[in-house]
C-alpha cells in the first residue's frame, strides 16, 4: 500500500530545505519517495523540523498559508505518518501527511481467519479468481513505515455502519463436489442416505454475530471488513473476518493508526479444523497424560542420552595424516579422553567428524538437548554445511595410531564422534511432531486422533468404496477371501482418518494391502485420477517394505521403493530395483519370442554403442567386450578376412585379461584374512584355508605353517595366540600385492578402433539394420529398456500410483523430489491419499508419526502379539526408574498400534459408529497343525477371542521329507550330553545344534524332494545365526548365498517372512548341577531360558513355516518346573512334534515375564568396566 492509498485524508504541502541547499541526495538511487519518521515544529520561525531514518531536516512551506494549515494540524497532537516525494526542478519537494484519529494504537499481532466468504468477496472485487488471497488482503490493508506494519482500524459506535452491511454474501453450506476431501465415485460407490447410517457430519462454520463489543473494522485501500473475535479450545481466540465489502469512501475521519502486524490464517472448513486443533492440541500436551508429550519426553531423554555420550567421548585430537595404499589414513592420536582411548580400542567408536570447533554440546555442561532441538527445528528449512565424516577402521593402543576409511583428511586436526545418522533421524520426528501440533498434518485432526482426550470433528461424507471388485479379486486373491479379510479392505478404504488391521500370522495381511492398493488404484483410473504417488506404502525396515512390495504390482509394474540400506553401496540393486529389472526382462523376452530377427540387430546395435564407448573411455575390458561382440556376427555379414582378424585379436585381449585377474585374486584372498579376536571367531579359519590355496605360489615355508595353523584352529578353544603374525603377514602380503599407485591414461588401440570401425561399415551395409528400419527401432527400445536402470526407474516412478520407502526415508530428498517438492524439510509436507505401514506394531511412535503426518487417511497393519516396537533400552529402563508405580510405565511397552488397537480407536468406534478396527481370523501360510498350535499358545492364552482357524488342508502342506514321515512337526534332540550353550562376547553359541542343523538341512537340499523347497534358520542368538550362516556357505556354497532359497538370522530378521521349512536352533541348555541365585521365578527363568521367555519372540520364530517346523535343541531343557510356566509354547511343540495331544489354552498367569520393549537382544552387559558410562551405554549392548 502506497502513502497516498492509506484512507484517510490527505494534507499535503510543497516545502523547501531552510538551507536553501538541493534536497537531491534525499532521492538518490532512483528513490521516489523518503519516509518521515515524525513532523514538528521549530524554533525558527516557519520552519518545521523532519525526523528521517538517520537525520533531521529542516524545511519551510513555500506558501505562507501552508504554514497556518501545518501548525493547526499539528498541534491537534494526532498520530501521522508522512514522506517526502516529487522532488521538482527548484528543489522543493511534496510533504505528504496521514493524519488519524487520536494516539497510535499498539496491537502486536493479530490473527485474522479467512473464510470461504472472504474469498468469494475478494474475488468479486477484484472481478477474477484470486490465487494468494491472503497476500492480496495483507498489501491492501497494511503499511510498512521503518520496518515497521501498521493497519488501519476503526471500533466503537464508529463501525455500526460497518455491522450493518448484510450478510448476504456469505456462502452456502458446501456442497459435497466442492469440497477437496469428499471424494466423488463413480459405478463402484454407493452413496447411503439413510440417516440413521450417516453418522458423519461436516463440520459447521462457527456462528457469532459480530457487534460493538466483540469487533472492530479493518479498511485498507479498496476493502474494508469487520474482525470479530472467536473462541479456540484452550481459552485462545482469533478475529475472523466479517462482511467484507469494496471501501465506500475516500477518507474517513473515524480512523485509528494501528501499530502491529495482521496475519491471514485459513479460515474455511479445512482451515478452522487446522487451527482449532492447534489450539486443542496446545492445551492438551500440556497435560502431564498427553500421550504426545511422553513420548516427547522419552525423545528428549534419548537426545540428552546421546549429548551425554559424545561429551564423555568428547574431543580426539591428531597430527601425522598419511595415506596408505589400501584406501585408509593413518593419524596419531595426541590427545583424548579416556572414554575416547577406550571407545576406539574397543571398536565402539564406529564414526567420528573432523570439526573446526568444538561444539556447544562438549564444551558446555549446562547445554541440554532441548537446546540442540532448538537449534535443530530452526535450521530444519536452512542449507547446513555437511561436516566431513571419517570411518573408523581400527586403533593401535601402543602406537596410538588411528587408521580412517578415507582417501583424504586435514594433516592435523580435531574429531568428535559423528552424530550425523542420530541428527538426520531427530530432524524427521521433529518436522512431523512439528506439523501435528500444528495441525498441518496431512490429515490436521491426526494429534487429535492420538491424543485420548482429543475432540474430533468429522469432514467426510458417508460416502462408501465397495471393497472389492470381480477384478481385484481374480487378480490378488488364490482363494475366495474371508469375511474378516473383506472386512479390513472396507474399513481401510472406507476409514475417515485411521484403520487398523491386526494380522496373526500367515493371516493375509499383505494380501489385503494388495487388494487395498488395487482398489484404490482402480478407482483412479475410473475417474481419470492418475497422480504420481497418490499411496505410501512403509514399515519401520527395509525388509518389511520390500516383503511387501515384492508381492504387489500396479498396472503390471513394480511399486517403486526410494532410500538405500545403511552401508549399501550405490550400485547394489533395492528390492525394487531387482523387481523392476526382472519386469524389464520379462517384457524383452517377450518382444524377441515375437520378433526373432530382434537379436542380430541387437548385436549390430551394441557394436555400435560399445565402439562410442571405446572412443570415449578407452578401458581394456571395453576393447575385450567390444572385439569379442564383432567377432560372434555371422561370416557372411563380416567377411572371412575381417572374421578371422576378430577371433585373434579376441583371444590375445583375453589373454592380458587372465593376468590381471590372478592380480586381482591373490589380493583378495590377502584382504580376508581374519586378524581380529571376533571376526576370527566368525570365519577366520575358514578365511585361512583360503588364503593358504590361492596364495600357495607365493608363500614361503613360514608363511604357509601359519595359515595351516590358522586354518585347523578350533575356535572353542579361545582367543588365538597367533593373531599378530597374521596380522603381520597380512600386512606383509598386501604391500607385496599393492602396486604404488599410478596415475596411467588408457590409449586407444589403434587395432580394435580399425577392426571395429570395418565391422560397423560391413553391418551397415549387409546387416539387418539396413533391410528392416522398424525392426531396427524396436531394437533400440529394448536397449534402452534393458541397459538404461536408471531411466526406467524414473519413467516408472513418473506413472506410479504408489510410491514406497522406510518410515524414516519417506521425507528423505528423493521421496520430496518426487513429489515436486523443493528444499531440504520443506514446510510444505509430502502428503498422500493413503498412507499404509505394514509391521506397524514394531515402529515406535515417534518414527510411525512420520509417515502418519504425510496420510489423509492412514492404515496400520501389524500384529502386536510378535515382535514388539524397538526403542532404546537404556531411554526406557530410566523412565520406568522415574515412575512411582509399577503401571505407570505401562505406556513404554505399547506400541503405538497396539494403544490405537485396543483403546484409542476403540474409544472413537464408541463414539461415532465407524468401524476402524479389524482382526484377520484365517491363516493360509502353514499346516493345520502349526497353525492351531500357534493360535492356542501366542493368541487364545491372552484373549480367547483371538482364535484364528486355517483355511487351507493339511494335504496342501506336504513335504515328503526324507526321514520326516511328511510330519509338519518335528524335534532334533542334541542333549546336554554333546556340549553346552557358551558365551559368546554379549552373545550365545552352541556348536552341536550348529553341527546339527548343518547336516539336516544340507541332507535335504540335496535331496529331489527338498531341492525345490525354500528354508530359514531362526536363532534368537546373532553370534549362533552367523556361525549357522558361515558353516552353510561353507558346505553348501553358491547355495546358501541365495536369501530367499536359504535365510539365516536372529528372529527380529524374519518378521513378515515365510518359508516352506524353518529351523528354531534353542540354544539353552540347562547347565550342570544350575542352582539359580534368585529366590524370584522370573528372574530364575529369564537367567536359564534367556529370550526363549519372551512370547512375541517366540511367537515369530516359529509362525515361519509353511510345511515343517523343526525345533534343534536340549529337550531336557523342557523338564525343568519352570518351563511350563515360563516357556509354554515351546513344551507345548515339544509335545506337538512328539504326537501326544494337545491341553486346552490356560490364561497367561502374571508370573511370566512382561513382553520385551526394546530391540537389543540382550540378557546381561559384560562390558568391560573402562568402557562403562554413556558411551558404554549407548554402545556397549550383545544380542543376548
Amino acid at each position: 500500500m502506497k502513502l497516498q492509498e492509506i484512507p484517510v485524508e490527505q494534507f499535503s504541502v510543497r516545502v523547501k530545505g531552510t538551507d536553501e541547499s538541493s534536497l537531491d541526495a534525499l532521492f538518490a538511487s532512483s528513490r521516489t519517495t523518503v519516509p518521515v519518521a515524525n513532523v514538528s515544529g521549530s524554533d525558527a520561525e516557519n520552519v518545521f523540523d523532519l525526523a528521517l531514518a538517520d537525520s533531521w531536516l529542516s524545511v519551510t512551506p513555500i506558501k505562507d498559508a501552508d504554514v497556518s494549515r501545518l501548525i493547526r494540524e499539528l498541534s491537534i497532537g494526532r498520530a501521522m505518518l508522512a514522506e517526502l516525494a516529487e522532488l521538482a526542478a527548484d528543489g522543493s519537494v511534496e510533504l505528504r501527511i496521514s493524519f488519524f484519529t487520536g494516539r497510535v494504537v499498539e496491537m502486536g499481532d493479530v490473527e485474522i481467519g479467512v473464510d470461504e466468504y472472504v474469498e468469494r468477496g475478494v474475488n468479486r472485487i477484484e472481478k477474477r479468481r484470486v490465487r494468494d488471497v491472503y497476500a492480496w488482503l495483507e498489501e491492501r490493508c497494511t503499511f510498512t513505515h521503518f520496518g515497521e506494519s501498521y493497519f488501519f482500524i476503526t471500533a466503537g459506535a464508529a463501525i455500526e455502519e460497518a455491522l450493518a452491511v448484510p450478510d448476504d454474501a456469505a456462502p452456502s453450506p458446501l456442497k459435497a463436489e466442492d469440497a477437496d476431501d469428499v471424494d466423488r465415485r463413480e459405478a463402484d460407490v454407493d452413496v447411503d442416505v439413510d440417516a440413521n447410517e450417516a453418522r458423519v457430519v461436516e463440520a459447521e462454520r462457527p456462528h457469532v454475530d459480530p457487534n460493538l463489543k466483540n469487533s472492530f473494522c479493518v479498511t485498507g485501500s479498496d476493502v474494508r471488513f469487520v474482525a470479530t473475535t472467536t473462541s479456540l479450545p484452550g481459552g485462545t481466540t482469533i478475529y475472523v473476518a466479517k462482511k467484507l465489502t469494496p471501501r465506500q469512501q475516500a477518507s474517513d475521519k473515524t480512523i485509528v493508526l494501528a501499530k502491529g502486524t495482521l496475519k491471514f490464517l485459513d479460515w474455511t472448513r479445512t482451515g478452522r479444523i487446522q487451527l482449532q486443533a492447534k489450539a486443542q492440541l496446545a492445551l492438551l500436551t500440556a497435560d502431564e497424560s498427553s500421550y504426545l508429550k511422553k513420548w516427547d519426553e522419552f525423545g528428549d531423554l534419548e537426545g540428552q542420552i546421546l549429548l551425554d555420550t559424545a561429551r564423555e567421548i568428547g574431543a580426539i585430537e591428531f597430527t601425522d595424516a598419511r595415506p596408505n595404499r589400501d584406501g585408509t589414513i593413518d593419524v596419531r592420536v595426541i590427545e583424548a579422553t579416556d572414554a575416547g582411548l577406550e571407545a576406539l580400542a574397543s571398536g565402539q567408536l564406529k564414526d567420528l567428524e573432523v570439526v573446526a570447533g568444538l561444539p556447544q554440546y562438549i564444551t558446555d555442561p549446562a547445554f541440554t538437548f532441548s537446546d540442540f532441538s532448538a537449534g535443530l527445528e530452526a535450521s530444519l528449512t536452512g542449507k547446513q554445511n555437511r561436516p566431513t565424516h571419517l570411518e573408523v577402521a581400527r586403533y593401535d593402543r601402543q602406537t596410538k595410531t588411528l587408521t580412517l576409511k578415507s582417501e583424504a583428511a586435514p594433516s592435523v586436526g580435531t574429531l568428535v564422534m559423528s552424530m550425523a545418522g542420530d541428527v538426520a533421524q531427530i530432524k524427521r520426528r521433529l518436522q512431523a511432531r512439528k506439523s501435528i501440533l500444528q495441525g498441518r498434518s496431512a490429515n490436521p485432526q491426526l494429534g487429535l486422533l492420538v491424543e485420548e482426550k482429543g475432540e474430533i470433528t468429522s469432514l467426510r461424507s458417508p460416502q462408501r468404496i465397495n471393497p472389492l471388485t470381480a477384478f481385484v479379486r481374480e487378480k490378488v486373491f488364490n482363494n475366495a477371501p474371508t469375511v474378516m479379510q473383506e472386512r479390513a479392505i472396507d474399513a481401510a478404504l472406507n476409514t475417515p482418518d485411521i484403520a487398523v488391521i491386526q494380522g496373526p500370522p500367515g493371516t493375509g495381511k499383505t494380501t489385503v494391502i494388495a487388494a487395498i492398493l488395487e482398489r484404490l488404484n482402480e478407482i483412479s483410473a475410473k475417474e481419470g485420477v492418475r497422480g504420481q504417488g497418490q499411496v505410501l506404502l512403509s514399515g519401520f525396515q527395509h525388509d518389511a517394505v520390500e516383503n511387501m512390495i515384492d508381492r504387489i504390482s500396479l498396472n503390471g509394474i513394480p511399486v517403486p521403493k526410494f532410500g538405500r540400506r545403511s552401508g549399501s553401496n550405490e550400485d547394489d540393486l533395492n528390492a525394487f530395483e531387482k523387481n523392476l529389472e526382472e519386469w524389464c526382462g520379462q517384457i524383452a523376452d517377450e518382444l524377441r519370442e515375437k520378433n526373432p530377427q530382434i537379436t542380430e540387430l541387437e548385436e549390430e546395435s551394441a557394436i555400435k554403442d560399445l565402439y562410442l564407448q571405446y572412443l570415449g573411455t578407452p578401458t581394456h575390458k571395453l576393447a575385450t567386450t567390444l572385439v569379442s561382440r564383432i567377432a560372434e556376427i555371422d561370416v557372411s555379414t563380416l567377411g572371412e578376412k575381417l572374421s578371422r582378424q576378430a577371433v585373434s585379436l579376441r583371444k590375445r585381449l583375453a589373454t592380458q585379461a587372465v593376468a590381471s585377474e590372478s592380480q586381482g585374486r591373490h589380493f583378495a584372498a590377502a584382504q580376508r584374512i581374519r586378524t581380529r579376536a571376533e571376526s576370527f571367531t566368525d570365519d577366520g579359519p575358514e578365511r585361512a584355508e583360503d588364503a593358504l590355496v590361492d596364495l600357495e605360489d607365493m608363500l614361503d615355508e613360514r608363511q604357509a605353517a601359519l595359515l595351516e595353523r590358522a586354518s585347523s584352529w578350533n575356535t572353542d578353544r579361545g582367543a588365538s595366540p597367533f593373531l599378530s603374525d597374521l596380522a603381520h603377514l597380512k600386512r606383509t602380503l598386501l604391500v607385496h600385492l599393492t602396486s604404488p599407485p599410478v596415475l596411467r591414461i588408457e590409449k586407444h588401440s589403434d587395432e580394435v578402433l580399425s577392426v571395429a570401425e570395418k565391422a560397423i561399415d560391413r553391418v551397415k551395409r549387409n546387416g539387418f539394420t539396413a533391410q528392416d528400419k522398424k525392426s531396427a527401432a524396436l531394437a533400440e527400445f529394448l536397449a534402452e529398456l534393458e541397459n538404461n536402470p536408471f531411466g526406467m526407474v524414473n519413467a516408472v516412478s513418473e506413472f506410479s500410483y504408489a510410491f514406497s520407502a522406510t518410515v524414516q526415508q519417506s521425507v528423505n530428498r528423493e521421496m520430496q523430489k518426487r513429489k515436486g517438492i523443493s528444499g531440504r524439510m520443506s514446510d510444505d509436507s509430502l502428503e498422500y491419499e493413503y498412507v499404509i505401514v505394514d509391521e506397524a506394531a514394531r515402529v515406535s511412535p515417534r518414527d510411525l508419526m512420520i509417515p502418519m503426518s504425510q496420510g489423509k487417511r492412514i492404515i496400520l497393519v501389524g500384529d502386536h502379539r510378535q515382535l514388539p516396537h524397538i526403542i532404546d533400552e537404556e531411554v526406557a529402563k530410566r523412565m520406568e526408574e522415574g515412575e512411582d508405580a509399577t503401571d505407570e510405565n505401562e505406556w513404554l511397552k505399547k506400541s503405538m498400534f497396539q494403544y490405537l488397537f485396543s483403546e484409542r480407536l476403540k474409544a472413537l468406534e464408541e463414539a461415532d459408529g465407524i468401524t476402524r478396527r479389524v482382526t484377520l481370523d484365517k491363516q493360509f501360510r502353514m499346516h493345520p497343525e502349526l497353525g492351531s498350535f500357534v493360535s492356542r499358545n501366542f493368541y487364545e492364552t491372552f484373549d480367547r477371542t483371538e482364535k484364528f482357524d486355517s483355511g487351507l488342508p493339511a494335504s496342501a502342506f506336504a513335504h515328503n521329507l526324507p526321514g520326516t514321515d511328511n510330519r509338519p512337526a518335528m524335534w532334533l534332540p542334541v542333549p546336554s550330553d554333546r556340549g553346552g550353550a557358551k558365551r559368546l562376547g554379549t552373545s550365545w553359541i552352541r556348536q552341536p545344534e550348529i553341527d546339527e542343523i548343518c547336516r539336516q538341512l544340507k541332507e535335504w537340499v540335496e535331496s529331489s524332494e527338498g531341492s525345490d523347497l525354500t528354508y530359514g534358520v531362526i536363532s534368537f542368538y546373532k553370534a549362533q545365526a552367523d556361525r549357522i550362516r558361515s558353516e552353510l556357505k561353507r558346505q553348501l556354497g553358491a547355495v546358501a548365498d541365495d536369501d530367499k532359497k536359504i535365510r539365516v538370522g536372529t528372529v527380529d530378521a524374519f518378521q513378515g517372512m515365510e518359508f516352506d521349512v524353518v529351523f528354531l536352533s534353542v540354544v539353552r541348555t540347562v547347565p550342570p548341577n544350575w542352582n539359580p541365585r534368585d529366590q524370584d521365578r522370573a528372574r530364575q527363568a529369564r537367567s536359564l531360558y534367556g529370550h526363549l521367555c519372551l512370547y512375541n519372540r517366540l511367537n515369530v520364530s516359529m509362525s515361519r513355516q509353511k510345511k515343517l517346523l523343526v525345533a534343534v535343541g536340549d529337550a531336557s531343557l523342557l523338564a525343568h518346573d519352570l518351563a511350563a510356566e515360563f516357556i509354554p509354547g515351546l513344551v507345548d511343540f515339544h509335545r506337538l512334534a512328539s504326537g501326544t495331544k494337545a491341553p486346552k489354552p490356560a490364561a497367561r498367569q502374571q508370573a511370566n515375564p512382561d513382553p520385551q520393549h526394546v530391540a537389543t537382544e540382550r540378557e546381561s552387559s559384560t562390558t568391560d568396566k573402562r568402557a562403562r558410562g554413556a558411551f558404554g551405554r549407548l554402545f556397549g549392548r550383545g544380542d543376548g
